[in-house]
């Protein structure tokens, strides 16, 4: 599916042909790039400067076809302006640098893994990989019948030179569109990767949870107290002297037999005394807990390169938000006061209704795919560092035998804490793209349309001849 994405990407010029290649021919990486916004602007300004082929110009296109058409086509063009300024911005480094990063972040997982051995261990990636395809399929079918409409539409109105109104209608959206669809894939590796690592850390928690600590005392009473047993264990030490100079004054008057039973009995107690050697030693040998070092660094190397991503995105999420917000208040603008009322008697204008509810849906679609992986990123990071400090809670053999575990879990923990504080997945700082963002939304789109509902279009369109 990405390969689709990437090719779709390629042929309309939005990200460099050879992206992955820093020394390739340049003139052939940015030809498309710069040959098809130069297309989209010869039919953006021929149709405003000759006035042809463009549905405000149909003499079936009342006052309020003409309002929605022109404010479709200049959002369109904003919102196409934009993306392809920034998408000249270090476009091509930024695939060097991810692949890169990425290439090593996963060289140590799969070491990681074959220590832990979790290499038979599939079943969850399969699922994950059946969801990740069938969100794809579903995008894809949105967009096919999307473009399917308005292609048939301006097809069956403009003949052979549909093309031209259509580079200004549908083509802006769904470079926007797919633009975010570059985005989703990048923030879904990077979550599929905090998964990876999650496993790990859940490995390392469930021998945690099987294999104990030897008993060990943490002396944490009061200095009075520690006084106390202090003297107890010299007057013990006192008595078990005299104690020893009476066994001594009686083994002498033990018989050569009693001492062969008594060295039976201490070879049995030192046999005794090496097998618990032995299972002290089986259980504290080197299993998956050698990975925490190298879990950490890359949790922060997940981290930079979810900082790499955003910078790179985040800038375009700003401009397909505020699309996909417009779109979608006028969307339902003229479906509840125009087409409810009128609808059926100019095709012209239900033509233009159907395009902004089907693109309003399009790109609420995709807005809330974004914002649900960028959440499901943030979370996969959290809970790395609600793992370790469950990890640290159970005190664990390794923890307690080695300082420099306890240490490197408690920096992670700590550093996780300013980290949680420091990014998050954004558009340049003015929004979080996490759930929070659904919720400002629909607040502000409420707002404005308690206002747009209250105008009476009656009167407008009785002077159009669509009511009596």
């Amino acid at each position: 599916m990405i390969q689709i994405m990437n090719w779709l990407s390629m042929a309309i010029g939005l990200i460099p042909l050879n992206r992955q290649q820093l020394q390739s021919n340049f003139l052939v990486d940015y030809v498309m790039m710069v040959l098809v916004p130069c297309l989209y602007l010869i039919a953006y300004f021929g149709i405003i400067l000759m006035q042809r082929f463009g549905l405000a110009f149909l003499d079936a296109c009342n006052s309020v076809c003409r309002l929605s058409n022109n404010l479709f086509m200049h959002l369109g063009a904003f919102l196409y302006v934009t993306i392809f300024v920034m998408s000249l911005y270090r476009r091509k480094q930024f695939f060097v640098d991810f692949e890169t990063h990425l290439a090593e972040i996963d060289v140590v997982i799969q070491k990681c893994r074959q220590v832990a051995d979790l290499d038979k261990s599939r079943v969850k990636a399969v699922k994950h990989s059946v969801a990740y395809h069938f969100t794809w399929l579903f995008v894809f079918g949105v967009f096919i019948f999307a473009l399917y409409y308005d292609a048939s539409a301006l097809y069956g109105t403009f003949g052979e030179y549909a093309i031209i109104p259509f580079m200004v209608s549908s083509f802006p959206y769904l470079a926007g569109s797919i633009i975010q669809g570059e985005f989703i894939y990048h923030v879904s590796v990077i979550s599929n990767r905090f998964e990876q690592i999650n496993t790990l850390f859940e490995k390392i928690n469930q021998e945690a949870r099987r294999r104990h600590a030897p008993i060990q005392v943490f002396d944490i009473e009061s200095e009075g107290k520690k006084q106390e047993r202090k003297s107890a264990v010299m007057a013990t030490k006192t008595a078990f002297g005299i104690e020893q100079k009476l066994a001594d004054e009686m083994k002498r008057q033990k018989s050569p037999h009693e001492d062969e039973d008594e060295m039976n009995t201490s070879d049995e107690e030192d046999d005794d005394i090496f097998d618990y050697n032995d299972t002290n030693t089986e259980n504290t040998e080197s299993t998956s807990e050698t990975n925490l070092p190298d879990l950490f660094k890359l949790h922060d190397k997940i981290l930079s390169l979810s900082v790499l991503t955003n910078g790179e995105f985040g800038p375009q999420c700003v401009p397909y938000m505020a699309a996909c917000f417009v779109v979608s208040i006028f969307g339902i603008f003229l479906e509840t006061k125009v087409n409810f009322i009128v609808g059926g008697k100019s095709p012209v204008l239900d033509y233009m209704t159907y395009l902004y509810v089907i693109w309003s849906i399009t790109t609420m679609v995709v807005a809330y795919i974004v914002l649900r992986l960028c959440c499901n990123a943030n979370n996969h990071s959290k809970q790395s560092a609600m793992i370790v400090h469950e990890i640290m809670q159970k005190k664990p053999a390794f923890m307690l035998s080695n300082d420099l575990f306890y240490n490197k879990m408690k920096s992670f923990t700590l550093q996780f804490l300013h980290w949680e504080g420091y990014f998050q997945f954004n558009g340049i700082g003015l929004f979080a793209l996490d759930y929070t963002f659904i919720f400002s939304t629909v607040s502000a789109a409420t707002s404005y349309l308690i206002v747009l509902l209250q105008f009476d279009m009656t009167a407008i369109l009785r002077s159009e001849g669509l009511m009596t």
